[in-house]
């Protein structure tokens, strides 16, 4: 075999079952390897590669994770499947990290935190059976003269929480973004607004929880296609349209001389974006800002909110929720007309939203 070829893997990430998103394929190099790879040479040089990923006591790991695009044939990828891995794996942090951050605040159990971003590294690595060279690409650096068994990579401290399973229903359905029927404007907003999520949820040094808020800013800012102009007033107005109900609580907000009454999700808005706005205009922002209630956080909150929007944008293209779409009809249909219940109050249950609004105080 004399031409390179070309592995994708996280190497921290403890998927245990083999996953699909889209047209990409995750699966665990120490239980599937016999198993997708068919090359003996292939195999045997992996293994030997993967050792140099090791833990903090020096060992190595077994979490390392290989990113097939189809079939793990091991070809060099065009910048579009590139692109469709990275994706991916940023569908599979947010499908883990959103649903677990849900689990810990309706738990009221801040020790059930997910992981960072950090755990879902993403790394591509050229090889050529045979030949124990390594040449490392970080970012537009790339490093080489090493072999193998002459270095080791160990698992970094910022990983985060062990808890967090990423949410099987969740990936399937962002798995139908890919498809190419799918809206082309839709699935760009979804994407790229996932990549900014990704990026609020890096671990560090390298970054703040100023820095934090205005990436998640940015992924709402995508999502919820703000205008140029009057950003929070659509950021507000749009929890009012789409996330509140007749039941939730309300508060005021005041802006000059004018007084709003707004449901609480939309005054969570109006003060993310207040905070947002002070940090690039390079306000002094102190810490305790960052807090919302008790140990929970406003970028906790932001996850919440955005993990709603998200879902509540995959049900109306039809990529999840059908049998709940289902239920809700049929209920709908038992309904009378004094029934105050309407079909968006059910699925507010059905999806989960109304725990999570009740966990933070929006409604009784």
């Amino acid at each position: 075999m004399s031409s390179s070829l070309e592995v994708s893997f996280l190497p921290w990430a403890e998927i245990n079952q083999p996953l699909s998103v889209g047209p990409v394929r995750f699966w665990r190099f120490a239980t599937q390897a016999d198993r997708e790879i068919q090359d003996n040479r292939i195999r045997d040089h992996l293994t030997r590669y993967f050792r140099c990923y090791v833990n903090h006591d020096g060992e190595p790991v077994d979490t390392v994770t290989v990113c097939s695009h189809g079939h793990s044939d091991f070809r060099g990828l065009s910048d579009q499947e590139h692109r469709d891995l990275r994706r991916a794996v940023d569908a599979v942090i947010f499908a883990t990290i959103a649903p677990q951050n849900k689990v810990a605040v309706c738990a009221d159990n801040r020790t059930m935190g997910p992981p960072s971003s950090n755990v879902f590294e993403l790394l591509t690595q050229g090889f050529l059976p045979g030949s124990d060279d390594i040449a490392i690409r970080a970012g537009s650096t790339q490093h080489g003269g090493w072999k193998i068994g002459q270095i080791v990579f160990p698992k970094p401290w910022e990983v985060g929480g062990p808890f967090g399973i990423s949410e099987k229903e969740l990936l399937e359905g962002l798995g139908k973004c890919f498809h190419i029927d799918f809206p082309a404007d839709i699935r760009e907003r979804i994407f790229r607004s996932l990549e900014w999520f990704r990026l609020a949820h890096v671990e560090g040094g390298g970054t703040s929880w100023l820095s934090k808020v205005v990436m998640m800013t940015t992924a709402f800012e995508i999502l919820l296609q703000f205008p140029r102009e009057r950003k929070r007033q659509h950021f507000v107005r749009f929890m009012e349209d789409h996330i509140a109900s007749s039941s939730f609580l309300k508060d005021t907000r005041t802006n000059g001389r004018k007084t709003y009454k707004l449901a609480l999700v939309a005054c969570w808005a109006w003060d993310f974006y207040e905070v947002r706005s002070r940090i690039v205009h390079g306000d002094l922002v102190p810490t305790s800002q960052s807090a919302y209630r008790g140990w929970v956080t406003h970028l906790i909150v932001a996850d919440l909110v955005f993990w709603e929007c998200l879902t509540r944008e995959l049900f109306n293209q039809q990529c999840i929720g059908d049998i709940v779409r289902a239920c809700a009809e049929e209920i709908e249909k038992l309904l009378t007309s004094s029934d105050e219940t309407s079909s968006d109050q059910l699925l507010g249950t059905f999806l989960g939203y109304d725990e999570v609004h009740k966990a933070l105080g929006w409604i009784t």
